[in-house]
């Protein structure tokens, strides 16, 4: 991969509040000052809420959500990973409001991690082995890697304001400085999918929840219809 100036700004924008205020925000790879706080994060509301997690049971088990810590760890010191932050007026501060994880994924090779021992980090392993049988990105796209990502949060807070369109806007820009062509991956949440279609990616396969919960055996929490793979060219 090309070499890059780390960490980097890849955009700044500016959102109206509710009641009225503007609020700035920037998007950058995550500094290494706050690797441990954007770990922290996706730890948060994220494990909470995202279909694969919730089934899973990762927030209700200690030892799984140990487990996901260290490997949330072992992605962020990848240098790959983005952040958003709201910046509060002249210099006073800024808040970390969005993380989307990234990392390189390689065909015919598995994510290198720590075999789980929790119940539920067998589970959601079980599922992203299942789910990385589908080969759609390379194949449409005819490459052997790309830039994935592995998770996606924002604060509840300052949801609905388009940070997570902008944080896979940004990572399209981040894939490209890093050499890829192509970045992708599982989007599991309407939401999710919905934030990719408004950032120019493509739907390039869909399964519905039932359907890929028959393959993993087991019983998905979910209020979406279908799990989706996204990809775009960045080239």
């Amino acid at each position: 991969m090309s070499s890059r100036i780390y960490p980097k700004v890849w955009s700044e924008f500016e959102r109206q509040a509710d009641d009225g205020r503007i609020l700035n925000f920037s998007i950058e790879d995550v500094p290494e000052d706050t690797w441990k706080s954007a770990v922290e994060f996706m730890l948060g509301s994220y494990i909470k809420e995202d279909v694969w997690w919730k089934t899973a049971g990762t927030a209700e088990d200690p030892e799984a959500i140990q487990e996901y810590r260290v490997l949330l760890t072992s992605i962020i010191e990848q240098k790959m990973s983005l952040a958003c932050f709201l910046t509060a007026p002249e210099g006073a501060g800024r808040t970390l409001v969005g993380v989307n994880m990234c990392m390189p994924q390689e065909k015919d090779r598995f994510v290198e991690h720590v075999p789980p021992k929790s119940k539920a980090g067998i589970l959601s392993l079980r599922m992203f082995s299942e789910a990385t049988k589908f080969t759609v990105i390379y194949d449409k796209y005819d490459v052997n890697a790309y830039l994935m990502g592995a998770g996606l949060s924002v604060t509840p807070e300052y949801r609905g304001l388009g940070i997570a369109v902008e944080l896979l806007k940004a990572r399209k820009a981040l894939a490209k400085e890093l050499g890829f062509k192509v970045t992708g991956g599982i989007f599991t949440s309407d939401s999710a999918q919905k934030s990719a279609e408004k950032a120019d990616m493509e739907c390039l396969f869909k399964i519905s929840y039932k359907q890929f919960g028959e393959q993993c055996d087991i019983e998905f929490d979910s209020e979406t219809e279908d799990l989706k793979i996204f990809g775009a060219k960045v080239e």
